[in-house]
């Protein structure tokens, strides 16, 4: 039958080594191996690949589609490994969910590919003019909306570098994967194109590309290094490390509470004026279970330091319609009271059937999901140390929320999480990669605690102060500075880099048509 044949799914043979080549490369620039300076080169073998010869719409496609298959796959294999500590109803659900993700999120690199070939036809000069801005352009989508899926996005690959990723202050984590698109497709260029002078001044140009980074990141962290500091504020982000087998468990509720107190105390010593805890740390309805509750707002007080912790909340709506249940945390003033946030973007299928908000008969489906419900945005939070911006779990890998809350005037970035459920896979790691961006997108400083790991502190340069490892209890305190301004991308977000994406596809166009090569080239200038 033609459908089954494997030359209808594959692409043409000398694209199939390439693009599985460069998605085993890209891999390797993510955690668990982080060598992040391997994305300036992973999209080479398969981009010089696509040009060597005069290949069709559908095997540009097909050898995207592939990349993305050989990189998605390597890069999350991990969550079939998850059910071993979540609440998953149906266990064997994860090698399909599995599957059904690598074959959504690599339709993405296929889409690029395909538009790559059909705008700029078989021209690699306009590959190098229209690759920047179409990769941003299927990354921002992919990771837009309610099923938005960011993990894998080019920029995160250099975050070991932080001298790399200053720009993110100026073009975002997504405008940071168009640069490193630039580079491969001018090495690209430098390997496929006739003639030496053509080829050098790509080699050139890539490379200078590199080193302007490097240049632009060094003078950065060093004018930050050498501003005058005039108030600092002393926080501490503790890292309880409960096993998630009990962590629920009624019977274990009192001693969790005697271990957030013990923490607590010992936090205080230490001199912070606000202490962090992760993402349901108290496993509770903060609401309705006084005892929790006064005791958090009674240390508070007593200890004189604000006490910010993650818990569920429920709210009553009213007569006939259903309680809100959220995924929530707080703060816990000295001077008593407690200011809520609800978890305003859910984990699809994790936290939340998708729409169930909408249609609440999606609730009825059964995947050992919680069905929390989506809280409303809400201002920073006041605290001893300045506006807080709250970023529960899954929220940290969206760009839009913590630039919101930082235009609205937030002073530091709070990621609050429970990774438990990742285990020992490369999941923890990716994740905590991702929150660190945030800070360098929006020039603040990161507090990110976790019940079982990474908990770290960041500042707006994108380096770790200090951390914690997986697995491990403790406290980490640092000073941290109180930062005026907001970055460039804090105030204007995508917007331009859409804006920008769109001309450059237009002028990247009429590249291809002016460089279209006759018939039967190998490739064009």
């Amino acid at each position: 039958m033609k459908w089954i044949a494997p030359r209808r799914w594959f692409p043409p043979l000398p694209l199939v080594l390439p693009a599985v080549v460069s998605g085993v490369l890209l891999t390797l620039a993510y955690p668990p191996r982080s060598l992040g300076f391997i994305s300036f080169v992973a999209l080479v073998p398969l981009t010089v690949a696509c040009y060597r010869r005069d290949y069709a719409k559908s095997a540009f496609f097909k050898a995207g589609y592939l990349f993305g298959i050989a990189f998605f796959l390597g890069h999350l294999w991990w969550i079939v490994f998850l059910s071993a500590s979540s609440s998953i109803t149906v266990p064997w659900l994860m090698v399909p969910a599995l599957v059904t993700l690598v074959l959504y999120v690599s339709l993405y690199p296929a889409l690029f590919l395909l538009l790559l070939r059909s705008l700029g036809r078989r021209s690699l000069l306009a590959a190098i003019v229209l690759g920047p801005p179409l990769w941003m352009m299927t990354e921002i989508v992919r990771s837009a909306g309610e099923l938005g899926f960011s993990w894998g996005a080019l920029g995160y690959s250099l975050v070991g570098y932080p001298v790399f990723i200053q720009g993110a202050a100026v073009v975002g984590v997504f405008g940071m994967g168009a640069v490193i698109v630039l580079v491969n497709m001018l090495w690209s260029y430098a390997i496929a194109a006739r003639g030496a002078r053509r080829r050098v001044t790509a080699l050139v140009l890539g490379t200078a590309v590199v080193v302007g980074l490097a240049i632009y990141g060094d003078e950065e962290i060093r004018r930050f290094d050498n501003a005058t500091t005039v108030t600092t504020h002393r926080v501490a982000v503790v890292q309880p490390n409960v096993d998630l087998s009990i962590k629920w468990e009624p019977a274990y509720r009192d001693s969790t509470f005697r271990l957030i107190e013990r923490l607590t105390r010992q936090s205080a010593l230490l001199g912070p004026e606000l202490i962090v805890f992760p993402e349901t740390c108290a496993p509770v309805f903060i609401r309705q279970d006084t005892k929790f509750r006064m005791g958090l707002s009674g240390m508070a007080q007593e200890l004189e330091v604000g006490i910010f912790i993650g818990f569920l909340y429920g709210s009553y709506r009213g007569a006939g319609r259903p309680r809100g249940i959220y995924n929530s945390s707080g703060l816990f003033y000295p001077h008593g009271g407690l200011a809520v946030y609800n978890k305003n973007h859910l984990l699809p299928f994790g936290e939340a059937i998708p729409l169930a908000w909408k249609f609440p008969v999606l609730k009825k489906i059964n995947f050992g999901q919680a069905n929390f419900d989506p809280g409303d945005p809400k201002p920073p939070i006041d605290s001893p140390v300045g506006e807080l911006a709250p970023l529960i779990c899954f929220e940290s890998i969206f760009t839009g929320i913590s630039r919101r809350a930082v235009s609205q005037g937030a002073d530091v970035l709070l990621n609050i999480t429970n990774d438990g459920w990742f285990g020992r896979t490369p999941g923890s790691f990716q994740h905590a990669d991702m929150a660190i961006y945030r800070a360098v997108e929006n020039g603040r400083y990161l507090l990110r605690s976790a019940n079982t790991g990474i908990s770290m502190i960041v500042d707006p340069k994108g380096r770790v102060v200090t951390s914690l490892g997986l697995e491990e209890q403790g406290i980490l305190v640092e000073n941290i500075r109180e930062i005026e301004g907001k970055t460039l991308y804090t105030r204007i977000g995508d917007v331009w880099l859409v804006v920008s994406a769109a001309l450059l596809i237009i002028v990247g166009t009429l590249v291809g048509r002016i460089s279209h090569p006759a018939s039967g080239a190998k490739f064009s200038l």
